[in-house]
């Protein structure tokens, strides 16, 4: 056993030996920044201009992806392979502009979280499917970048969500093991990376929930960003 270890027995009388948490690796949106509804309002707009239905189901199943996964799916949704190059940069163009002019609300919660993070030491990694650049953009916009050791964005590893990748780079730049680590996510995609990576996975729902197949794989479902303090406490 090392000092970063805990034992204890349960009520059978098994030995069972537990990390110490060292890092909370946090999906950025709609985990953190309020901007899943920004993000549909831009894509619908887009469509709108583009003369083209908007589908909320196509965005539900794109939540949580990286750009080349989405690029995918629209383009096979709608038999397209230009449609997702002509609505993307109106959509980014958009969303920029409703962030510049509104700010970008952060969860509740987040900020005794991290009060409560800094005081036990424990460190604060971004793992998105948000490109690297927008996520400090972002988090730079919301006055929240300096709360986190570092980002792994979605052109950061060769495969984003719900490959494992981003989660095990993010363990590895929080300088812990994936068992050292707990995730917090909102999306299914969000889960299954987290998961499949080997880390304890908290879900908090933004405006989708996850179905029961999902919600066996996750560890704790929290309410808001404060309540992971209990989770960590009682780990």
């Amino acid at each position: 056993m090392t000092a970063d270890e805990v034992v204890f027995a349960n009520q059978k009388g098994t030995v069972i030996i537990i990390k110490m948490i060292k890092a909370v690796l946090f999906d950025m949106d709609g985990t953190i920044l309020d901007t899943e509804p920004v993000y549909k309002k831009a894509w619908k707009s887009a469509f709108e201009r583009a003369n083209v239905e908007f589908s909320n189901e196509l965005f539900d199943k794109c939540v949580g992806l990286p750009i080349s996964l989405t690029k995918k799916y629209v383009t096979e949704y709608y038999n397209d392979a230009e449609l997702f190059d002509i609505t993307f940069p109106m959509a980014a163009a958009w969303a920029a502009r409703y962030k510049e002019w509104n700010g970008i609300p952060i969860k509740p919660g987040f900020f005794e979280l991290q009060d409560f993070l800094q005081k036990k030491g424990i460190v604060s990694v971004i793992a998105t499917s948000t490109s690297h650049e927008a996520a400090v953009e972002d988090l730079t916009y919301s006055n929240i970048f300096n709360c986190f050791k570092g980002i792994i964005g979605g052109d950061d590893v060769e495969k984003g969500k719900p490959s494992p990748a981003p989660y095990i780079k993010a363990a590895a730049l929080a300088g812990a093991s994936v068992d050292e680590c707990i995730a917090v996510e909102d999306s299914i995609n969000g889960i299954r990376s987290a998961v499949s990576a080997g880390v304890k996975c908290v879900f908090i729902r933004d405006f989708l929930d996850i179905p029961d197949n999902i919600e066996n794989m996750i560890y704790k479902r929290v309410n808001d960003l404060s309540e992971v303090i209990g989770v960590i406490n009682n780990l």
